[in-house]
């Protein structure tokens, strides 16, 4: 049985799968993201939403980084120090001069644990964990057959895009990441950088690291203040993840969905009978842009889309990053992980308005806990 959860954690993303093989005593846990926005960074019960997810004797096998923006990647501390071990992560590989601007800008903001994940993984998360970096796509789509066992290989240190990720035990499920680089992404924090006055070519210049300029508290506050005007993507790489089944095998899975509420929500559309049955597979996209003159998330994972049932909306909600074609010929359920009060006016009407005209279903989580939305997946 497979577990897949959206965790409550308002304008942010945590998002989790658990395997429970309950026959050999064995489960897999996965994590793909885990953070809130910057003005909740104190917020006692969304870090102990995280705290409540796992228990202390708990491994997460892989987790999944889709990028370095601070409501994706604020609570990865305490997720880390709340379980036993985090064995492998998976993150996106940057440019040097990005890493040394978004370090920089971690330091101006106080995080410095977020500037060491940025900067240097590995002694973040310690020499027990294995960090795996995903280049850059390349031109074409994801080619069956490229599957790495991590469980076997524990050397492995860069992964092409479109990689399938599988671990021993998971038979035939694959998570296969795809780092898409934005070559405009960060446009916004350096437009609102500079509009501070603040010397970018010093931030991206890694010699200027610790220097008297990126220590001034006058730069400092006025990164900061840079920081909190911007709605996001201050890094041009995100990783799209597919997780779900390696190849269309004839495998019956029934799909079941409950909230915490403890309620299975009976509408016809979440019947198995309407969904066809091996839909199970889910398609995560971090802060991802689904335009096609963007990325063509349908041509990317074009051997693998009539598996995936569940879409988790990009940029919660945002509509720029929002493209309703791929809706066009399927239903989906859609998860929006979006802040009750945030100031972007996420998520989207319009983007609502869209899952709805074509018969998809949006789920709204936010952060109250009763939001929880939970998919469960049995294969018979």
């Amino acid at each position: 049985m497979i577990q897949r959860f959206f965790h409550p954690v308002g304008q942010g993303a945590f998002y989790s799968e658990r395997h429970l093989f309950h026959n050999i005593n064995i489960n897999i846990n996965i994590v793909y993201d885990c953070g809130t926005e910057y003005k909740n960074r104190n917020n006692t019960d969304i870090k102990n939403v995280v705290r409540q997810s796992f228990s202390e004797d708990d491994v997460i096998d892989i987790l999944f980084i889709s990028h370095f923006d601070f409501d994706h990647i604020s609570l990865i501390d305490t997720l880390r120090k709340t379980v036993k071990r985090i064995k492998r992560v998976v993150i996106p590989l940057l440019q040097k001069g990005e890493t040394v601007v978004l370090y920089n800008v971690y330091k101006a903001l106080g995080e410095y644990d977020l500037a060491q994940l940025v900067n240097e993984p590995n002694k973040f998360f310690g020499e027990g964990t294995q960090i795996i970096e995903v280049k850059p796509h390349s031109e074409g789509n994801i080619e069956e057959g490229n599957i790495i066992n991590v469980s076997e290989r524990p050397d492995i240190k860069e992964v092409p895009s479109g990689t399938g990720l599988t671990i021993n035990n998971l038979n035939d499920w694959v998570y296969i990441p795809f780092n898409y680089k934005y070559e405009r992404r960060s446009e916004e924090l350096l437009c609102k950088l500079k509009d501070q006055k603040i010397d970018v070519e010093q931030l991206k210049d890694q010699k200027t690291t610790g220097t008297n300029y990126i220590l001034d508290p006058k730069v400092i506050e006025k990164i900061k203040v840079a920081y909190e005007e911007i709605s996001g993507n201050i890094n041009e790489n995100s990783m799209f993840l597919y997780s779900g089944p390696l190849y269309k095998k004839d495998i019956h899975f029934w799909r079941g969905r409950c909230w915490l509420k403890c309620f299975y929500w009976e509408h016809p559309y979440y019947s198995p009978y309407h969904y066809n049955t091996h839909r199970v597979a889910c398609l995560y996209t971090g802060d991802g842009d689904l335009n096609e003159n963007k990325v063509d998330v349908r041509s990317i994972y074009n051997q693998y889309w009539d598996l995936i049932g569940t879409i988790q909306i990009p940029h919660h909600g945002s509509l720029p990053s929002f493209n309703a074609n791929i809706f066009y010929d399927e239903y989906f359920i859609c998860p929006i992980s979006v802040g009750k009060k945030n100031s972007y006016g996420h998520p989207s009407q319009k983007v609502i308005s869209e899952i709805l005209l074509h018969e998809s279903y949006p789920i709204l989580v936010t952060e109250d806990i009763d939001s929880t939305f939970v998919e469960v997946i049995t294969c018979d």
